[in-house]
C-alpha cells in the first residue's frame, strides 16, 4: 500500500460508501480510526482488514481510432475539378 493514512473522506472513497457513513461507523466503534487534532485518520491496515482495500481501476480510455475505425473516403474528384482548384487558368 502506498499510504499509511487515510482521511476520512478517502476513506469514504476507497470502502465506496459516504464519508459521514464512515464518520458514524467511527463513533460507533465499528471503524478503528485515530484523532488528530480536529481530523480523523484511519490506517491503511484497518482499511485492509475491513475486506474491502480495492480500488477500482480507472476506466479504459479509448484513443480516437478505437472508437470509429470506419475510415472516412473522400468523394472522388475529377482532374477538371482539381486544377480549378489550384487557381491554374
Amino acid at each position: 500500500m502506498e499510504k499509511d493514512f487515510f482521511s476520512l473522506p478517502e476513506a469514504a472513497a476507497v470502502l465506496g460508501i459516504s464519508r459521514i457513513a464512515v464518520f458514524k461507523k467511527v463513533r460507533k466503534g465499528q471503524l478503528q480510526a485515530i484523532r488528530i487534532g480536529r481530523n480523523w485518520a484511519i490506517t491503511a491496515s484497518v482499511l485492509d482488514s475491513y475486506g474491502k482495500f480495492s480500488i477500482p481501476p480507472p476506466p479504459a480510455v479509448k484513443r480516437p481510432a478505437e472508437i470509429n475505425k470506419t475510415k472516412i473516403k473522400a468523394p472522388p474528384v475529377s482532374p477538371d475539378a482539381e486544377m480549378n482548384d489550384m487557381g491554374w487558368d
